[in-house]
């Protein structure tokens, strides 16, 4: 009834201004908590099947359009071999752990873009249940249409909840997501504890110290290392910050402190291992949960 009071004048400006910021780059807490697909469209058509019209990698992946790499390589080549390093140096860390990948185990990609990494995990698919998730639709929908079967996938929100049962997953990974999570970054911490198994192990990669002593180095030319150049209270705080994050609103980029971080998650998780440049210029810490947790 209340729909139907306001003008449709109003509700096309309405809907125009919420378009244009996120066209714009704008996130809006209040409105969006994910990137729909084909937002600008008022309508959008998913078909029945597809045609594998796509060039594949050597899993018989289909390999996803430029758009969608997320910034990882400016050639295929590259944004393949970047994916299947990270899911390399991952699972050997992982495995390191005393942890063992197990018939029937469940694994989660928690911010999978378009399968850069998810795909690597062919081989246990077979034998696991695998899944993706994004806040971001379009990638989802790429997943799900070329790379599901064998694996599953599911377009998810910026609140920290996803709709798995408790103790659900056996090992999650976090690629460069906690990377860009400011204000909720313990709810969302807790989010996924609560969907994790007490035998199993979260990966989580972030920007730290090293990343910070990196970027002033080996990487001062990397994109990112000139952007944070240019902000006067991380050049001053870098010996100082527990966390800083800029670009909020396109965006946030966040750094830790190591031990800051490791204090963040005291309570919920023991940390077996740090691991700098386990995925390029970010460090990988390895968790599980406290091990006087109650199932």
């Amino acid at each position: 009834m209340i729909r139907k009071m306001i003008p449709m004048k109003a509700k096309k400006w309405a809907i125009k201004k919420i378009r244009k910021a996120v066209i714009g780059g704008y996130s809006l807490p209040s409105i969006l908590q994910y990137k729909p697909y084909q937002f600008t469209s008022d309508m959008f058509l998913i078909p029945r099947s597809v045609e594998r019209d796509y060039e594949t990698c050597s899993l018989d992946f289909a390999i996803p359009p430029k758009e969608l790499w997320l910034g990882y390589g400016k050639t295929k080549e590259k944004w393949l071999a970047t994916g299947e390093e990270h899911v390399s140096r991952m699972l050997e860390l992982t495995n390191s752990s005393a942890f063992s990948f197990e018939k029937g185990d469940r694994i989660l990609d928690f911010g999978c873009g378009a399968g850069r990494m998810i795909r690597y995990l062919k081989n246990f698919a077979e034998s696991c249940e695998i899944w993706g998730t994004d806040i971001s639709a379009e990638h989802i929908y790429w997943c799900k249409q070329y790379l599901s079967p064998p694996f599953h996938f599911l377009t998810s929100t910026k609140i920290p909840h996803l709709p798995f049962e408790d103790r659900y997953f056996d090992f999650v990974y976090c690629g460069s997501v906690f990377t860009h999570i400011d204000d909720l970054a313990e709810a969302w911490l807790l989010e996924l504890r609560r969907i994790l198994s007490l035998k199993g192990r979260l990966y989580i990669t972030i920007h730290d110290n090293h990343t910070m002593k990196l970027l002033d180095g080996p990487w001062e030319n990397n994109e990112l290392a000139r952007q944070m150049k240019s902000y006067d209270l991380y050049n001053k705080s870098k010996d100082t910050l527990g966390m800083f994050v800029v670009s909020r609103k396109t965006g946030p980029n966040v750094f830790y402190d190591i031990e800051y971080f490791c204090r963040t998650l005291s309570s919920m998780f023991d940390v077996l291992s740090i691991t700098p440049e386990a995925y390029g210029y970010q460090t990988a810490v390895l968790l599980k949960i406290k091990s006087n947790a109650r199932d």
